[in-house]
């Protein structure tokens, strides 16, 4: 294994490509994600992560910093979790539809809308709180309450 390690370091200009890569990845992902091209719940998100999180590991080969190591050693381990759980949902014919690719944004049609019959992927449909004084919680804070 150390052989591995000291042929990996022998090229560091690939190290820095590596990192490079990783992180417009990282960046890539999360622009997608946040002008609502992708869905955050959806594989194809899962995937870019674990792919960006494994060349920035690699990258840590020539200069190892802990602090990077142990987030990129969280994102592959939570990530690959969360993607074999998709995957095993899919399979089942759990996973809410319109997830993954957000076609709305790519020509004008909106998205699927999710099976009644699936599970919740939200945790407040499933656990509501409980009302406070008798009056019931709505969900959203009162002061973004939408007007009449």
């Amino acid at each position: 294994m150390s052989d591995l390690i000291q042929a990996i370091r022998a090229y560091p200009e690939l190290l820095q490509v590596c990192g490079v890569l990783g992180s417009l990845l990282y960046i890539g992902g999360f622009a997608l994600l946040q002008t609502g091209r992708i869905c955050g719940n959806g594989p194809i998100y899962s995937c870019n992560q674990l792919t960006a999180a494994t060349l920035v590991l690699v990258s840590l080969f020539g200069a190892f910093n802990l602090g990077a190591f142990l987030v990129q050693i969280g994102v592959v381990t939570f990530g690959t979790y969360g993607l074999i759980r998709r995957l095993r949902m899919r399979r089942r014919g759990t996973y809410p539809a319109g997830t993954g690719l957000i076609r709305s944004v790519a020509n004008g049609q909106s998205a699927p809308a999710p099976r009644d019959d699936l599970q919740a992927t939200c945790d407040w449909e499933t656990h509501r709180p409980e009302p406070a004084g008798g009056r019931p919680v709505p969900p959203y804070p009162a002061a973004a309450a939408p007007t009449p």
